[in-house]
């Protein structure tokens, strides 16, 4: 899975891989990987969880430089029976409701717990974070599938606020990284990506479709343990 994920930065021939961040990190050896095994009939939630609490207990210690910045890919251990886009959906959100029913640290303040409001993201240990959902079914949109496997990438928000958040600077980055994707995926870019400090909403962003004319997956996570805690 490595070298696959390695073959997207590595290429001679075609567009470069779209995120300039990305390839930042790759150049500098700041990519993170956790991967989480398949146990019995499940993934190991816990160890993802583990795994992922300790990274942004790290990330607590970053400097602000984009030259530092080390995003996090959880790779999901391909298994036979894995292997549709709805299948790739349930894993996506059965982890992220594993991680909002075991955080015992209340939501962010002023964050919603509702996805489809303004400014709501997803939070654990204390921190917002961004989720890219990257799988093996989005065939056009090659950004979104770097192995043969369900990837998660994961940054705290605050991140994406300080390299390319709503200044001058901030908006050419992303609009770079847009115009990159045109050029990188077999279909234009998704009309869901937004900017979080605009107001647009986060959690289509996180799982994209295949094609710009399927809706977005509709978030079935409960927040119950999270509102009873905050």
């Amino acid at each position: 899975m490595m070298q696959q994920i390695a073959s997207r930065f590595e290429t001679e021939e075609g567009p470069e891989f779209p995120c300039v961040f990305a390839q930042n990190a790759f150049a500098r050896g700041n990519i993170l990987c956790l991967p989480v095994p398949f146990k019995d009939k499940g993934y190991d939630l816990k160890f993802f969880y583990d795994g992922l609490k300790d990274y942004l207990e790290d990330c607590l210690k970053w400097d602000g430089s984009v030259n530092t910045a080390q995003p996090l890919l959880v790779l999901f251990e391909p298994v036979a029976h894995l292997s549709s886009t709805s299948d790739y959906q349930e894993l996506f959100i059965s982890s992220m409701q594993y991680l909002i029913d075991h955080d015992p640290i209340p939501w962010v303040d002023g964050t919603p717990t509702a996805p489809e409001r303004e400014f709501w993201s997803m939070c654990f240990q204390g921190q917002q974070i961004f989720v890219n959902v990257s799988h093996p079914q989005n065939l056009k949109r090659r950004s979104r599938n770097l192995c043969d496997c369900m990837v998660l990438v994961i940054n705290p928000r605050e991140r994406f606020d300080i390299v390319a958040g709503i200044h001058k600077k901030g908006f050419a980055m992303r609009q770079k990284i847009r115009e990159n994707i045109d050029l990188y995926d077999d279909v234009p870019r998704s009309p869901l990506l937004g900017h979080y400090e605009s107001g647009d909403l986060e959690w289509p962003q996180y799982m994209l479709p295949d094609d710009n004319e399927t809706p977005p997956l509709r978030c079935p996570l409960k927040f119950r343990q999270v509102e009873e805690i905050g």
